[in-house]
């Protein structure tokens, strides 16, 4: 609804109390939610419609995420003083498994217990909604011996052990492992040459528990039993085959010939498509020399690995010690703990799923569209964008090669290629009126101050790490709503006629962006953010007043703070209510 200035001037100390009274409540709410992250750093509350990691299909993409790594583990497992950076929120989109790979040394449980509180409550829960399954690898030896303890401890022997034995051991082993700590799946580490005794035992154990976990469940979408092997010794596998989702074949430091060889040897047993081979990053103060992650990207491992795995149709392929990312064997880095931009990870994620280099630029561009409102983009990047000759040079030309050096420490090729199905032209349009609006000297100044917080919380809204639809249309109506505001009868200004114009949107310079922090607690099931229509019903039968326009504001602030909203959603919330209560203070002078 368009107001005339003569209603405009009638109405002005009405519309003043309003707006001061929303700026309020939304100061309120931005107080309440904390203070504005990062918008390439905060963790994300869900998945945007579909998940990500279904864009490749049927292929997986498993990390091994180091347990005592994480940021809530401290002094275990390591003689390093650094701190870990690493959060189970940083896990990048377009990877389906992840492999909880975890070693407590005797005494250190203690240390290692909020790691693994963190992971029943907040990660697991997180990493769902995302649509990922998480795994615990136990070595053959738990599966071995680990039998012929449970039974000696309840007077029994492997030679008289029954069904019901493996049975209630393949339950022991999900409980302890799986359920416990919110866990999918058993990935069981093969590497070694068993005895036929000990085959025999495997084979019943797997077979217990296939009935549990794995294809053969009850709920094979939602839990997972792997076998994890660095050979083809066939014989704890071939008569359990059709147990597991797939084999993870460790292949580190090794190119696409190694994984041609073993994919033909496994595959007297299951397709190609259920052969997932993997490469390691550098870990600390280790002695092994991989070398699977080395410049220049197209003569590397992984981009060999990675290619023929698309090529050939493998099931995907996996990375091991995803925190250490870009480090290299130097001595420096391999005696510290230090932040990466995971870019050999995003890499090897498109190019193991067929992304082209077409659509790698393309999400590379669209990212920085939707940031350079809040963040200069120099134009070096966008021309290292229109350069790139593969997609680890797409990908670099926004991250940087290492933490930063580069634009953005947390881009992700893959969260953005879904994002980019979602349609901002509009609302980027509408920004764009805004802005103009703003900068022009004859929009009346309660106007102004409306529209700067519609655009404001658009802007804060696309720079996030991710959005809905449905989010874009509420930025994209409550901008509407704001634009509306202004006089009829003053003309809208072109953003090109008012190069210099009065009060124009600041864009603010470039920063380096802030080393890693321990993720806010943000909970990370999926809740409703209320909208301003909800917390403006009191205003429908045109009784408007400032007091409660900032009541209501303050329930809507105290309802995001519950939810752990990101503030951009507080601000458009707070907005919408905004923008209700000026609808009927706009009715009530007509």
């Amino acid at each position: 609804m368009r107001l005339t200035n003569d209603a405009h001037g009638r109405g002005r100390t009405a519309l003043r109390r309003c707006v001061g009274a929303a700026v309020a409540g939304i100061m309120a709410a931005m107080m309440m939610t904390g203070p504005m992250a990062s918008a390439q750093a905060s963790p994300a509350d869900a998945a945007p419609a579909g998940t990500v990691a279904d864009a490749g299909g049927n292929k997986h993409f498993m990390v091994y995420y180091r347990a005592w790594r994480d940021v809530t583990m401290k002094g275990v497992n390591t003689s390093l003083p650094d701190d870990n950076w690493m959060s189970m929120y940083d896990i990048p989109y377009g990877i389906d498994v992840v492999n909880v790979f975890s070693y407590v040394p005797p005494g250190q449980e203690d240390l290692a217990q909020p790691f693994y509180d963190k992971l029943k409550a907040e990660y697991a829960p997180y990493l769902h909604s995302r649509g990922i399954r998480l795994v615990r690898g136990i070595g053959y030896d738990s599966v071995t011996n680990g039998f012929r303890r449970y039974v000696a401890e309840r007077g029994g022997s492997v030679q008289d052990a029954t069904d019901a034995d493996y049975e209630a051991f393949a339950d022991h082993l999900v409980a302890t492992y799986m359920t416990e700590v919110g866990l999918d799946g058993l990935d069981i580490d093969m590497e070694t040459y068993p005895s036929a005794a000990d085959i025999a035992i495997s084979d019943r154990v797997i077979t217990a528990l296939s009935t549990r976990i794995g294809p053969k469940s009850g709920d094979p979408e939602h839990t997972m039993l792997l076998y994890d092997t660095n050979g083809s010794e066939m014989g704890p596998f071939k008569d359990v085959a059709d147990c597991f989702d797939y084999v993870a074949y460790q292949q580190y430091g090794s190119d696409s010939s190694r994984t041609a060889d073993a994919a033909a040897d496994y595959e007297q047993y299951i397709p190609s498509s259920r052969f997932v081979p993997g490469l390691a990053f550098p870990e600390e103060q280790d002695h092994n020399r991989w070398f699977d992650a080395a410049e220049p990207y197209e003569s590397s491992n992984i981009h060999d690995v990675a290619s023929y795995s698309f090529d050939h149709r493998l099931g995907g392929m996996f990375l091991y010690a995803l925190d250490r990312d870009g480090r290299t064997y130097d001595q420096d880095d391999l005696n510290h703990i230090k932040p990466s931009n995971l870019l050999w990870t995003k890499t090897a994620i498109a190019q193991s799923s067929g992304v082209t280099l077409e659509q790698s630029k393309e999400a590379a561009s669209h990212f920085l569209d939707r940031m350079e409102r809040t963040k200069a983009v120099p134009g070096e990047v966008r021309q290292a964008v229109a350069a790139a000759t593969n997609l680890y040079e797409a990908n670099k030309a926004v991250l940087g090669k290492d933490w930063d050096q580069g634009y953005s420490n947390t881009y992700d090729p893959a969260l953005e290629l879904q994002l980019k199905g979602i349609d901002i032209a509009g609302l980027q349009s509408s920004i764009d009126r805004a802005d103009a609006l703003i900068a022009d000297a004859h929009t009346p100044a309660d106007a102004r101050m409306i529209l700067r917080m519609a655009r404001d919380a658009a802007v804060a809204g696309l720079a996030d790490r991710l959005y809905t639809e449905d989010q874009v249309a509420q930025w994209s109506d409550t901008l509407a709503k704001a634009i509306a505001v202004v006089p009829v009868d003053q003309p809208t200004p072109d953003p090109s006629d008012n190069p210099g114009a009065v009060d124009p949107a600041p864009t603010p310079d470039p920063k380096p962006e802030p080393k890693p922090e321990v993720k806010p607690e943000v909970k990370p099931e999926t809740k409703p953010v209320p909208t301003g229509n909800s917390a403006a019903s009191g205003l429908s039968d045109g009784s408007v007043s400032g007091t409660t326009v900032a009541a209501n504001a303050g329930k809507v602030a105290a309802r995001l703070s519950e939810t752990g909203a990101s503030i951009a959603a507080a601000a458009a919330a707070c907005a919408v209510l905004l923008f209700a209560a000026i609808g009927v203070v706009a009715l009530r002078r007509r």
